[in-house]
């Protein structure tokens, strides 16, 4: 709006009497409509209900008949002459060792403390991949220390693919 309007818009409602009054309150049904709060179907209710019901039977039987068996899970006498060390096979080892490569050169490029936040992060989860390791020496047949050996490999790679993504230089648009 230009000045000359703005100025004649408000002469225009300085010349309005503060006296006119609505021909009806307004403001009690506004009030009504805000504090009215919508009754929930008893369709919904009944589904909800059958949700959290089969939630906690499928956890019930979970713990009571052991947790379900994953695809890939070996028998138990796979563990004798088991090895908790990471393959050793020439892809995975020129894979791994050209992704650190990357991440080393990468983590250069961050600010020293951020840099030391990684670095401190990737040994705490080397020492956890340590700890897990040796603690299945002591009980190879345990599955939850698998998974957690497993977690530990996944952690370590995704700190790797965070650094390396997120310090991957933008392609400029022509």
């Amino acid at each position: 709006m230009k000045d000359g309007a703005r100025a004649t818009l408000d002469e225009q409602l300085a010349k309005l009497s503060p006296d006119i009054v609505p021909g009806r309150n307004l403001w009690p049904g506004i009030v009504r409509e805000i504090v009215r709060r919508p009754r929930p179907s008893p369709t919904l209710a009944f589904a909800a209900a059958v949700a959290v019901i089969s939630i906690a039977g499928a956890l019930a039987f979970v713990v009571l008949h052991g947790g379900p068996v994953s695809i890939g899970s070996r028998p138990a006498t796979a563990h004798a002459g088991a090895s908790f060390e990471e393959p050793g096979e020439a892809g995975y080892l020129a894979t791994r060792a050209a992704l650190e490569q990357t991440f080393h050169e990468r983590l250069a490029l961050l600010d020293p403390a951020t840099r030391a936040q990684i670095e401190s992060s990737l040994a705490t989860i080397h020492a956890a991949r340590e700890d897990i390791r040796k603690a299945l020496v002591a009980d190879p047949e345990s599955p939850v220390l698998e998974q957690l050996l497993e977690s530990a490999w996944h952690d370590e790679f995704d700190l790797y693919d965070d650094v390396v993504r997120t310090t991957q230089p933008t392609l400029a648009r022509i």
